[in-house]
């Protein structure tokens, strides 16, 4: 339904149907009478946030999330069940508005039982996505699998061999019988890719006129040169090596890294346009002034350095290294960026790596004029480690059987059969619907404080596992009762109902039927609608 402004003077009819004079957002509209401000604010193209609320079933405002200020009665009043009146007039996002909205997210946050990433991936440096990723080999599409993986790591097949893991680390399996092999299977998900004859490439947009100087064909100046050039931007590498791999290439053994995997993967970003200048010193082979002047950015991320020795005017020095803002990598001078061990020594890759792809994204914002304020952060839920009452729930998921070792050793590295085997015995503990939670994306919108109101231990992570497909955790789950109109409306037998009372209330299959029996017709459309992930598909 489309509302447009009028000037018209007083209240008039449309046939039997009155119309109604009201302001929203400054703008003069007509509406229907009995039609609610979320529907005039959706025809003027107002974005009002919702969570309980979905177009064709009845407004239960149980969320309260969609709060807008009515300027009449200075009143703050739900936009999905509030009709429009004679005169009105609406604010959607002023200053109460959002407190109230924000309000409302921080104390359904306090309740919230669940990880929104899963702590292997906030423990890895370059925050790859690895649930993702084992899901992926688990289902048996590595070619989708190495996209995910080089989307954050430039190198994986080098840091499969080399890295110390802490992803595996931070693994929820670890205390029970082994952390989940994440190395080996990002291993064999590149290594299954170089074997190919022709090996993922990146679609590379329009080249965007922009040259970024790196000085250091180290981790950090590979990874940062790989992501530039997948942003558009022409690379000039330098370095005093005849070849690029920095510590990659002249400090680790040829027993841990094949120096013929470490070369295929360089030979891929040389592919890709990366224009390489070897056995060139920085201050006697070229100029910082002049690199400086004749590209538009400059990274700096030659490995360790004497603060003492290194002379650029205007550049801050600490005694650990270069100087940078925290999160962007910026300098003391406008357009270089500096990181790897050129700000801070350190034998970790998988930090270089890390480095350098944060630096790229500095840089392409950067050098396209926008404030530098580096990789975007996101809102993430956090529940800590499982506790051992948990963990039998999460092991129904996977398979019981410890950890899968190559055959063939660490040499060979996982085969297909292996990655498969080892890829189940994930607990899938980060979220399944990490881009589709209005939770989690109004909580970022609004600045959710998800600690603000939380008192005591809280509630355990509880998964309801049925026979059937579908996964529910009552611990995500906001009662807005989507769920339970949709069963209904469908017609299902069963359905859904609450059950308790005040805070102790929770949705759940009538006579303690399994979610298979209660939602046979209805699933889909109620996964769909659920505003968080309690409910959702199973593997």
């Amino acid at each position: 339904m489309r509302y447009m402004q009028t000037d018209l003077p007083k209240r008039g009819h449309r046939g039997d149907v009155n119309t109604i004079r009201l302001t929203i957002d400054g703008q003069d509209v007509t509406a229907p009478e009995g039609t609610t401000i979320l529907d005039v604010a959706e025809g003027l193209h107002i974005r009002i946030p919702t969570l309980c609320y979905l177009k064709g079933y009845e407004a239960t405002t149980s969320c309260m999330i969609c709060v807008v200020h009515d300027l009449t009665s200075d009143r703050l009043v739900p936009a999905c069940s509030m009709p429009v009146s004679e005169g009105m007039r609406i604010q959607t996002g002023d200053s109460q508005v959002r407190q109230a909205r924000k309000d409302t997210l921080d104390m359904l946050l306090s309740e919230h039982v669940g990880d929104c990433e899963a702590p292997c991936q906030r423990a890895c440096p370059a925050h790859m996505n690895i649930p993702l990723m084992i899901r992926q080999i688990q289902s048996q599409r590595p070619e989708e699998a190495i996209v995910t993986v080089k989307r954050d790591i430039a190198l994986p097949a080098t840091l499969g061999r080399i890295c110390p893991a802490p992803c595996e680390a931070g693994c929820a399996r670890k205390p029970y019988d082994g952390a989940l092999s994440v190395c080996l299977l990002k291993r064999f998900v590149a290594d299954a890719d170089l074997a190919k004859e022709t090996p993922y490439t990146p679609a590379l947009p329009q080249t965007s006129g922009k040259r970024v100087a790196v000085v250091g064909a180290g981790p950090a100046g590979l990874s940062a040169a790989y992501y530039l050039i997948r942003r558009g931007h022409a690379v000039c590498m330098y370095d005093a090596h005849p070849r690029p791999g920095g510590m990659l290439r002249y400090g680790v053994p040829d027993e841990d890294l094949p120096k013929s995997v470490l070369d295929a993967e360089i030979a891929h970003i040389l592919r890709l346009g990366l224009e390489f200048h070897p056995e060139t010193v920085l201050g006697r082979d070229v100029g910082f002034e002049a690199l400086w002047r004749e590209h538009d950015a400059v990274v700096l991320v030659f490995g360790a350095i004497d603060p003492n020795t290194l002379k650029i005017p205007g550049l801050d020095m600490t005694r650990r290294g270069i100087a940078i803002r925290r999160n962007t990598y910026e300098t003391s001078l406008p357009g270089v960026f500096a990181g790897g061990n050129a700000i801070s020594e350190s034998r970790w890759a998988i930090r270089a790596l890390a480095h350098g792809k944060g630096i790229a994204c500095s840089v392409d914002q950067f050098v396209h004029g926008l404030p530098v304020s580096g990789e975007p952060g996101r809102f993430a839920s956090r529940m800590g480690k499982l506790i051992e009452i948990e963990r039998p729930e999460r092991l129904q998921e996977t398979e019981t059987f410890g950890r899968v070792l190559p055959v063939g050793g660490r040499e060979l590295g996982l085969d297909i059969a292996e990655s498969t085997g080892e890829s189940t015995r994930c607990l899938h503990c980060d979220c399944r619907k990490p881009d589709a939670c209005k939770l989690r994306l109004y909580a970022e919108e609004y600045q959710a404080d998800q600690t603000r109101f939380k008192m005591g231990t809280g509630q355990r992570r509880q998964i309801v596992i049925p026979h059937g497909p579908v996964i529910y955790e009552p611990g995500k789950c906001i009662k807005c009762g989507l769920c339970v109109q949709i069963a209904r409306k469908a017609g299902e037998g069963l359905g859904l109902s609450f059950v308790g009372r005040g805070f102790n209330v929770r949705v759940e299959v009538p006579f303690n039927e399994s979610l298979e029996n209660g939602l046979k017709r209805a699933a889909q459309a109620c996964i769909e609608a659920c505003p968080t992930a309690a409910l959702s598909w199973g593997e």
